[in-house]
């Protein structure tokens, strides 16, 4: 089972003066008319404060989850109570006091998942046997291993942020300190995820190919829409939009069958791939599916 956690970032109390350190840090003390002595001192002093500030900064933080130890335990506790299938869960402390603080979220959710670590067993125990949302590859990605399949609930991004809004006011309404709030889904969607063995030129990719359920309006993916950087394209008769976006490190294949009502989204992060390889592997999973 895994676990699903949005975190509050924190920011260093030395951005909030303003002072930085290494490259910009060191450009500003060069660039300054201190005499040419001073300048390892106020290097050394820019170094100091900043280095004091994220260690105070820490200090807060691990004071206040210390202060909400029980809140959080209490957390856990009903994050980690077995989930059944389709089940979807979510925890809201229904505390101002920690709200306010850098402790963490306020709102948290588990899902339930079925986990396959190698790909044989992925096609054993669930592929071979689902004609309804068929995903399997001919051969695995060029320069990628398997890391492992997901089969979970799945819900729509416009759903989850209903949702999450929702648990939000009923926590607050409730009166009660911890609130959860369990849903049942019978939607799945299915995730193969694969990584690359080493990195490549200082990267290393991931790539996730995904099919889920489309709804019953829907002419395009839901999950993965059109951006100025996408090309329609034809591959074994089934039009498929292509994205690559530069400066996000990120490629994507998307479409929809209309037929069984399944969208499939191949993604690359970071990764190596050409366009002609991401649309070679569209082809396998667009012929396996068909």
């Amino acid at each position: 089972m895994h676990y699903r956690k949005t975190l509050i970032a924190m920011a260093s109390t030395a951005l909030l003066f303003g002072l930085g350190y290494g490259p910009a840090g060191e450009a500003a003390a060069e660039n300054s008319s201190a005499p040419s002595a001073a300048r390892p001192a106020i290097k050394a002093e820019f170094k100091t404060i900043a280095q004091t500030s994220e260690a105070s900064a820490k200090a807060k933080a691990e004071q206040a989850m210390k202060k909400f130890k029980n809140l959080l335990d209490l957390q856990k506790k009903a994050l980690s109570e077995t989930l059944k299938p389709g089940e979807i869960r979510y925890v809201y402390i229904n505390d101002k006091e920690y709200q306010a603080s850098s402790a963490g979220s306020s709102i948290s959710g588990a899902t339930y998942s079925i986990r396959y670590n190698t790909y044989n067993e992925y096609v054993e125990k669930y592929a071979a046997g689902n004609t309804s949302m068929p995903l399997q590859l001919q051969q695995a990605p060029e320069g990628y291993n398997f890391f492992m399949a997901n089969i979970t609930p799945y819900m729509t991004q416009k759903e989850q942020d209903k949702i999450h809004h929702q648990v939000i006011a009923e926590g607050k309404a409730s009166g009660k300190k911890i609130y959860v709030k369990k849903l049942q889904e019978k939607r799945i969607a299915v995730q193969l995820i694969y990584n690359m063995p080493a990195e490549k030129n200082g990267k290393r990719g991931v790539l996730g190919i995904v099919a889920e359920p489309a709804g019953p309006n829907d002419k395009t993916v839901e999950s993965e829409p059109a951006t100025a950087q996408s090309e329609k394209l034809e591959v074994g008769g089934q039009e498929v939009m292509y994205t690559a976006i530069d400066k996000m490190e990120y490629k994507s294949v998307a479409w929809m069958n209309s037929k069984t009502r399944v969208n499939y989204i191949i993604r690359e992060t970071r990764g190596q791939m050409t366009k002609e390889a991401m649309i070679a592997l569209a082809g396998q999973i667009i012929e396996a599916s068909a």
